[in-house]
């Protein structure tokens, strides 16, 4: 009992002494990155549609999209928020389909993820912690000679080849939309573009969270920059809370171990997060009122309830 009221007043002592000018400057920080972020999405998504060399999409658009389902994240989990991009942004793009953009989504994962184990790699190599990572108690080895593992494997297998046989003309199809989706990395000046803007949004993330930790009192250095986003992507490998509440400060627990007191370590993962969770909020709202209106809108949530209960109905 009283650990838990230590932890409970080391957390509020945190945010209450966290400094509203340096907090101000990383939520900027932190806004620029998404600006970022989305220039990226948004060189993908034109270059899947292109029509010669006439813009085909708004950046504008885009980007009332991205920081929509930012916002959509940040209160509802399992990234939902995705959903709700491809169906804003299925209706302003003639021609567009939901593989295609789904597969523009795909690739800006793809490069968040190389980043994200860069990252990792960084910390684990350099003695960090980014929380429990690794195999426990058993080798790779013998997980891949395990029977069970190695029949589930084969049923796998057996079941995608008869419906690649069953539904291989669909499947041709679909395969050219998704295809189409990843078009951008065919193009080298085009994948180049798109690569400068992620870089841009990596190093303003840093930035970012360099001031998060100046602004609630904590060892502020590049390396405990690059631990605090190491544990943001370990616990984010798994979305089931809206924004990785929880799973997050979990993992700042374990990476700040030893360094400072656990009270402080939640307050300041707390207090970083709830501050990003409501400007998302507030910045996803806005950006969206200004390019799609209230029944556009309520066409779009409906559009996205309607193929989530469709998929639930299947299973």
């Amino acid at each position: 009992m009283a650990a838990a009221v230590a932890l409970i007043g080391g957390a509020l002592a945190t945010i209450a002494g966290v400094s509203p000018w340096l907090l101000g400057l990383a939520l900027a920080l932190h806004l620029l990155k998404v600006v970022a972020e989305a220039r990226a999405w948004h060189g993908i998504v034109v270059h899947a549609h292109r029509d010669g060399e006439r813009e085909v999409l708004p950046f504008r658009t885009t980007l009332a999209a991205f920081v929509g389902s930012i916002g959509v994240n940040a209160v509802i989990p399992a990234r939902l928020g995705d959903a709700f991009r491809v169906g804003l942004l299925r209706r302003r793009l003639p021609g567009s389909s939901v593989p295609t953009l789904g597969a523009t989504i795909v690739l800006e994962t793809v490069l968040e993820l190389m980043f994200a184990a860069t990252v990792v790699g960084i910390v684990l190599v350099g003695g960090g912690s980014v929380g429990s990572v690794g195999f426990v108690g058993r080798s790779t080895a013998g997980l891949l000679s395990s029977p069970l593992l190695l029949g589930l494997a084969a049923t796998v297998l057996v079941v995608v080849g008869a419906f690649a046989v069953v539904f291989r003309h669909p499947a041709r199809d679909l395969g050219s939309r998704v295809v189409r989706g990843f078009s951008v990395v065919g193009s080298p000046r085009a994948f180049g573009g798109v690569g400068l803007w992620k870089v841009t949004a990596w190093t303003l993330r840093i930035a970012c969270v360099f001031t998060f930790l100046l602004a609630f009192h904590m060892p502020a250095t590049a390396w405990t920059a690059l631990v605090v986003i190491g544990a943001q992507s370990v616990a984010g490998t798994v979305p089931l809370a809206p924004g990785n509440a929880g799973t997050q400060q979990a993992a700042l627990a374990l990476a700040f171990r030893g360094m400072v007191g656990a009270g402080t370590v939640v307050g300041f993962g707390v207090g970083m997060q709830a501050s990003t969770a409501l400007v998302d909020l507030v910045a996803g709202g806005a950006a969206v009122a200004l390019v799609a209106g209230g029944s556009e809108l309520r066409e779009t949530l409906s559009a996205s309830r309607g193929r989530r209960t469709a998929r639930a109905t299947a299973v």
